[in-house]
């Protein structure tokens, strides 16, 4: 049964953007409590270099299920951690799979006009690191 069912195809995700915060900006704190936990900063971690589902991540991180699904929703809601993806176990249970919602994470320590230089920098990268990758 267990060939019949996908268990790990490969992850499409779209091609992933900076996330810039502004310490200045409402939705630092949030991300600034949820990174406060050692566990959640691994668990990022972790997913920035591959996505896993809960149970992988888990062991990977070494703890329980139940503490990485805890971190893995206050992730999720601080928009640093989303779904990509859904793998089915060896039972044909559906397993969701988790990655960053962004990449990289920058986070600036500046006023407003600080902020808009650090994001043209991180996009004029981007649209650099793509062309250079095409030639």
């Amino acid at each position: 049964m267990s060939n019949l069912l996908p268990q790990k195809p490969p992850v499409d995700r779209p091609e992933p953007e900076a996330r810039i915060i502004n310490l200045g900006e409402g939705d630092t704190d949030e991300v600034f409590s949820v990174l406060g936990s050692d566990i959640a900063r691994t668990a990022l971690a972790e997913l920035y270099r591959s996505p896993a589902t809960q149970s992988e991540l888990a062991e990977r991180v070494g703890t329980s299920i139940q503490n990485v699904g805890y971190h893995l929703d206050q992730l999720v809601g601080a928009g640093l951690v989303t779904i990509v993806d859904q793998w089915y176990s060896e039972n044909g249970m559906e397993m969701d799979v988790f990655a960053p919602d962004s990449d990289p994470l920058i986070l600036v320590a500046g006023d407003h006009d600080q902020k808009l230089a650090v994001d043209n920098s991180a996009t004029c990268s981007r649209v650099d690191t793509v062309t250079s990758s095409d030639d």
